[in-house]
C-alpha cells in the first residue's frame, strides 16, 4: 500500500487539496500523512505593517487556519491526524519523506520561491494539485524520451500499478526508436502516442489537448528552475499551463 505526505500552505485551497487526497484513497487506497509547517517567515507578497507586527498578524490568523484545516479534514472522511510543524520547509520535509512514498503539494501562483524549494530537495516522487481534481482515470505522458521522462514513467508505473492505459503527447519530437514506448509496454501499459509539431500545431493546441487529460506524468525539472522560466523551458511551462495534477517522479 502507498503511503502520500500531504501538505498543507497557508493561502493554498485546503479544499482542492483534500478532494485530491480522497481521489486517491477510493481509487488506490493510499494511506495519507498530512503535514502542515508553520511560517518562520513572512510569506513572499505578504505585507500588511513592519515585519514583526505582520508576523504576529500571521501567527493568529495561522491558528485559526490550522485548526480549521483539522476540522475540515474529519469533515470531509480524512481521520488521519494533521501533523504541525515549526520549522523550515525544506528540512522537515526532507525529513517526513523517509517516511512516504511520495509528496502532494498545491502549485503556488507564479511558482514562488517555497515552492521551488521543495522541488529542488526531492528525492521521492511528487503530486502537484493545480487547479481541478483528478479521478485517475485518463492519463497523459507529457515525452521527449529523455532520461528524467523515463524515470518519471517508471516511477508512475510502480506507484500507480493499477493505470493500464495512457496517452503519450510529444512536441516537436522526431523519434526512430523510443525508449520509453518500449518500457510501457514490457509493463503492459497500452499507450497511444499523439505528437505535436510547430510546423503543424501551436503550443496552445498542445497545452489544450494536455488539460483534456484528467492526469499528467513529466520528467523533472533541472536544479536551475529560474533559468528554466527565463528561457521557457517546456517542464517550467507544462507547470504553468496544466490544469490537471501533474506526478513527477
Amino acid at each position: 500500500m502507498e503511503k502520500v505526505l500531504v501538505l498543507f500552505k497557508y493561502y493554498n485551497d485546503a479544499k482542492l487539496a483534500i478532494e485530491n487526497v480522497k481521489s486517491l484513497k477510493k481509487r488506490f487506497n493510499f494511506e495519507i500523512l498530512p503535514l502542515y509547517v508553520k511560517e518562520l517567515k513572512v510569506p513572499t507578497g505578504v505585507t500588511f505593517l513592519s515585519p514583526s507586527m505582520t508576523m504576529d498578524i500571521l501567527k493568529e490568523y495561522e491558528d485559526e487556519y490550522i485548526e480549521d484545516l483539522k476540522n475540515l479534514l474529519v469533515k470531509e472522511g480524512i481521520h488521519d491526524e494533521l501533523i504541525v510543524e515549526i520549522g523550515i520547509n525544506r528540512e522537515i520535509i526532507q525529513e517526513y519523506l523517509k517516511k512516504v512514498d511520495c509528496l502532494m503539494i498545491e502549485e503556488t501562483e507564479y511558482l514562488d520561491e517555497d515552492f521551488l524549494d521543495i522541488l529542488k530537495i526531492l528525492y521521492k516522487p511528487v503530486i502537484i494539485v493545480n487547479k481541478t481534481v483528478s479521478k485517475y482515470e485518463s492519463v497523459a505522458i507529457v515525452s521527449d524520451d529523455g532520461i528524467k521522462i523515463n524515470k518519471s514513467v517508471n516511477s508512475f508505473i510502480r506507484d500507480f500499478p493499477q493505470i493500464k492505459k495512457v496517452v503519450l503527447l510529444s512536441w516537436n519530437y522526431k523519434y526512430e526508436e523510443n525508449s520509453l514506448l518500449e518500457l510501457l509496454e514490457r509493463k503492459g501499459v497500452e499507450t497511444k502516442v499523439e505528437m505535436y509539431n510547430q510546423q503543424f500545431n501551436t503550443k496552445e493546441e498542445f497545452f489544450q489537448r494536455m488539460n483534456e487529460f484528467d492526469f499528467i506524468v513529466m520528467g523533472n525539472l533541472s536544479k536551475s528552475f529560474f533559468f528554466e522560466k527565463i528561457t521557457k523551458r517546456m517542464g517550467v511551462e507544462i507547470i504553468e499551463k496544466a490544469t490537471s495534477p501533474i506526478f513527477i517522479g
